[in-house]
């Protein structure tokens, strides 16, 4: 307990400013985030850090975070370029890499980067919409927590997640509410108290979704924690797993209710 309390506490020093400043500090930070991700993603895959594979990774990220400096056929090329060395890769190692792997790494590279270039998206519209985010994800994940503790009966998903409940689940979305409630009432992210409690649950759920697929992951490739980057915490793709899939769900919510 000790060691998680020391870590929250280091981690929070470091984030909370760079998340206060916002844009390019919070840019890269993401950035920098989606990295350390993407290692230990490569490293439970291939039970190695394997360099080439998380450069090429890596530069795929940079590519969506430089998009708007980078012109359009540059872009392709380079994208081009990282693929052709990612299936190159399962050749030149005699077939030791398999390709399954790489089609593997190839989407959560993706899956990875959109989701943290996401929440600089949300950073940059406002330090409210990233608190809205982060304090849903967190409501959700302790009230789901306590709930199935006294309430659990039904397993969510016994062969992903074998701790977690039904019941667990339903209570932590519907504790969500109250995160909808205060930012309708005290911000102008939401304009409908409604439409915000809609957003919020379908936010909490998706957040929830995105906890059971890195478990997922991580059951695949036989692992307890990602990495031990942050001692008593696990790695970065365990503590942010809700937030890489909620953030873009919430980015598309925010503009399909502007086209409204």
């Amino acid at each position: 307990m000790k060691t998680r309390v020391i870590t929250a506490i280091a981690a929070l020093i470091v984030f909370l400013p760079l998340l206060f400043l916002g844009g390019d500090y919070f840019k890269y930070t993401t950035f920098a985030l989606g990295v350390m991700a993407m290692y230990e993603i490569v490293r439970m895959t291939f039970k190695e850090t394997n360099i080439v594979i998380l450069g090429l990774s890596s530069l795929a990220g940079a590519v969506l975070y430089l998009h708007n400096e980078i012109l359009s056929l540059s872009q392709y090329s380079i994208v081009y370029i990282i693929i052709i060395g990612m299936l190159g890769s399962v050749v030149g190692t005699g077939h030791r890499i398999k390709l399954v792997e790489i089609g593997s790494i190839i989407f959560v590279t993706a899956y990875i980067f959109v989701g943290f270039y996401s929440l600089y998206m949300l950073r940059s519209l406002s330090l409210f919409h990233v608190g809205y985010l982060l304090l849903t994800i967190w409501f959700t994940d302790s009230f789901a927590y306590i709930g199935g503790m006294k309430f659990g009966k039904n397993k969510l998903s016994p062969h992903i997640s074998p701790n977690k409940s039904i019941e667990g689940s339903v209570i932590g979305s519907l504790s969500s509410i109250i995160i909808a409630v205060v930012f309708y009432f005290t911000t102008n992210i939401f304009t409908n108290l409604i439409l915000a409690i809609v957003i919020t649950l379908v936010i909490s759920v998706i957040g929830q979704f995105g906890d059971l697929i890195e478990s997922a992951y991580k059951r695949e490739y036989g692992v307890k924690d990602s990495s031990n980057l942050l001692p008593g915490h696990g790695g970065i793709f365990d503590r942010f797993d809700s937030v890489i899939l909620s953030a873009p769900c919430l980015v598309l919510l925010l503009n399909l209710v502007a086209m409204l």
